[in-house]
């Protein structure tokens, strides 16, 4: 179909606007039929209402559909057809700009075709295609797709692949990029070959880099003094802005509570000490160093650069030992594997987002290890070779 009235790409970011997702039978736009259709509002930055409606597409579902959003034909089989449920989400989603992930080229030809077949008109808001500004922004990933973006991010994805759940972890990808990046994320700036240039890192998380070399500064003496303190609560408080932002709250509190009373004690002191080397290298001080045995059906997650080879060989050794390849840290993980090589990718100097997830969690009492290359990989060898140079 020629969709000479589709809406436009927004160039630039939206504080006002409507959050798409649909679930479908298949990929293709011209057989997919939508089972279900949510949509999330939001009015400056911040959610008002929601959408949701599951879809009988008047033909089975096919069961790699199911197997990825977990929609059945019995939970269809009683609901309404499209054509009954089109007139409630144009009234819901008016005139919006439409956020979306990889919505460019399906949800929006979709709905576009669906209103052309039901009502002769055609669906022509204008759109946000947040994948378009992830692939800017963090060009690095492995890939770009939703799940591993909140992965990223730290975002929680349980119940994703379900058409309103995608719309929450859009908004807050949405939020995340903008927050990092600032308006240069969703502006199309297109170089040489007609792609667009890689974003820098906004003023935010700038300034959070330069946090880091700052706390190093202060603990590379073996030390930290009342004056050092002092000092840094002050440059804190002038960029009071970064609030809400990792690692500065854990730091901007613990200074505030050891300066409550005008004197810090030694212990204050040596708390401080602690908590400023297990910001500034989580590994180092997280890091764990019991002897491993056996990965086989452990969770096993990788972050940085490695010595052994790519982080595709280390996955495959962890596969051949019989350990299970974690995309990113979650609830189940048990290993992330740091490498030796660490990465200047990562965000916070010497960790990225997913040391950062592990902290966490080991905080929350979940049984996550962070394990340095240099400790993990001759286990790996071991289980895999066995003692002798056997294969187990």
């Amino acid at each position: 179909m020629d969709r000479i009235y589709k809406g436009c790409r927004v160039n630039g970011h939206a504080d006002d606007y409507c959050i798409v997702d649909l679930e479908t039978t298949g990929i293709f736009v011209r057989s997919a039929k939508i089972i279900e259709i949510s949509a999330v509002r939001v009015r400056d930055n911040q959610i008002t209402d929601h959408f949701s409606r599951l879809i009988n597409p008047g033909c089975p579902i096919p069961p790699e559909a199911s197997a990825v959003n977990h929609i059945s034909d019995e939970m269809v089989k009683d609901c309404p057809c499209l054509d009954g449920v089109i007139d409630s989400f144009m009234d819901f989603v008016g005139e919006d700009v439409i956020v979306g992930y990889n919505n460019a080229g399906f949800d929006m030809n979709l709905l576009y075709d669906a209103m052309m077949a039901l009502r002769g008109k055609p669906f022509s808001n204008n759109y946000i295609d947040v994948l378009h500004a992830a692939r800017r922004c963090l060009p690095v990933l492995e890939d770009h797709r939703l799940e591993t973006i909140c992965s990223y991010y730290l975002l929680d994805t349980a119940g994703e692949h379900r058409a309103l759940k995608d719309c929450y972890l859009t908004k807050s990808v949405y939020d995340s990029l903008y927050r990092d990046f600032g308006e240069a994320a969703f502006e199309k700036r297109s170089g040489g070959g007609g792609r667009d240039h890689a974003a820098r890192f906004s003023a935010e998380t700038l300034a959070l880099q330069e946090l880091q070399p700052l706390l190093e500064s202060i603990i590379e003496d073996g030390g930290i003094t009342e004056t050092e303190v002092s000092a840094l609560k002050a440059w804190m408080e002038s960029r009071r802005d970064l609030q809400g932002a990792y690692p500065f709250d854990r730091v901007f509190h613990a200074l505030d509570r050891a300066l409550k009373d005008g004197k810090v004690l030694p212990e204050e002191l040596d708390a401080l000490e602690n908590l400023l080397w297990d910001l500034t290298d989580p590994v180092r001080k997280r890091g764990s160093h019991k002897k491993i045995e056996t990965v086989r059906g452990r969770h096993i997650a990788v972050t940085g650069d490695f010595v052994y080879g790519s982080r595709e060989d280390v996955r495959a050794l962890i596969e051949a030992a019989g350990g299970i390849n974690d995309k990113g840290v979650k609830k189940a993980t048990d290993y992330l594997v740091v490498g030796e090589k660490g990465s200047s990718r990562w965000k916070t100097g010497r960790y990225g987002s997913k040391i950062q997830k592990a902290i966490v969690l080991k905080d929350q009492g979940l049984p996550v290890e962070i394990v340095e290359e240099g400790e993990f990989i001759p286990a790996l060898k071991r289980m895999v070779l066995g003692e002798g140079g056997r294969n187990e």
